[in-house]
């Protein structure tokens, strides 16, 4: 591949994607971020930046037309809050809003995919390049797992599941059977720390993809941010799917883990 866009939003998720692409043999990398979003010292790591606002949708096609890319990734998040306050839309992303009847991830992050479409900028998958950084199967650091740990997080697999079905969230916290928070708008951290603080302690995190989950968007990571929340909450185990997880800083976070107690699996 010669050349890459990322539409990049907040994290390091866009700086770990731009350094694997020009690993791989990448020729140059083009990133369109958000205002109050994006990390502006990405554009030392790529060959053209901008910044728009969320809604702005022709801006951002014009700069990956203008740089020759046909392809791109959607990689870091963007504040849920940008849906209803800073966001400027413009008349195509308006239209695009008014043939979405069910606004969820699913179908907003689908439009834009298919808007890209329409200038020939086809949306690739998030993790392209990024193997190493996904969820392997089993126990992934160095806590053990126990026959407790495995029943609690084979129950919050398939609440876990059933909500990401139903457009709800894709996390759920258990304890000894007992479903304490499911993900919403709210996001995974505030869902694990809800959690934790009704428990006391001592839960189960599980957090999945889709059945025939979009990679092109939306994809589960684990950061710094929710290994704090995790040692907030006191969690005993974090569940994950494997190949479809991505681990932000994963040296970092399994050492953070492994030292809080927090058992990691792969299932």
């Amino acid at each position: 591949m010669e050349k890459v866009g990322i539409l990049a939003g907040r994290g390091l998720y866009p700086h770990i994607f731009c350094e694997a692409a020009k690993k791989a043999g990448v020729k140059s990398v083009h990133v369109v971020g958000f205002h109050e979003d994006t990390d502006p010292e990405l554009a030392a790591k790529c060959e053209s930046f901008d910044l728009v606002y969320v809604g702005q949708l022709n801006k951002i096609i014009k700069h990956f037309k203008r740089n020759g890319v046909e392809k791109i990734v959607m990689c870091g998040q963007v504040k849920p809050g940008r849906l209803f306050k800073g966001m400027k839309p413009d008349f195509r992303i308006i239209r695009m809003l008014w043939r979405i009847k069910e606004k969820n991830a699913h179908t907003l992050f689908g439009g834009l995919c298919d808007e890209f479409a329409k200038d020939n900028i086809e949306v690739i998958s998030a993790v392209t390049f990024l193997d190493e950084y996904l969820a392997k199967e089993g126990v992934m650091g160095k806590v053990k797992m126990n026959r407790a740990r495995k029943k609690d997080w084979e129950y919050g697999k398939k609440l876990a599941k059933d909500c990401s079905r139903l457009d709800i969230g894709q996390t759920v916290v258990v304890k000894k059977g007992t479903v304490l928070a499911v993900e919403g708008f709210e996001g995974t951290d505030k869902c694990i720390l809800r959690g934790g603080e009704l428990a006391r302690g001592g839960v189960t995190v599980v957090k999945v993809a889709k059945d025939n989950h979009d990679m092109r968007f939306d994809v589960p990571c684990i950061g710094m941010r929710t290994v704090e929340s995790l040692i907030e909450a006191k969690a005993l185990t974090l569940a994950v799917e494997t190949g479809k997880t991505l681990f932000i800083e994963q040296e970092k976070v399994m050492n953070a883990l492994n030292k809080a107690k927090i058992c990691v699996v792969g299932i």
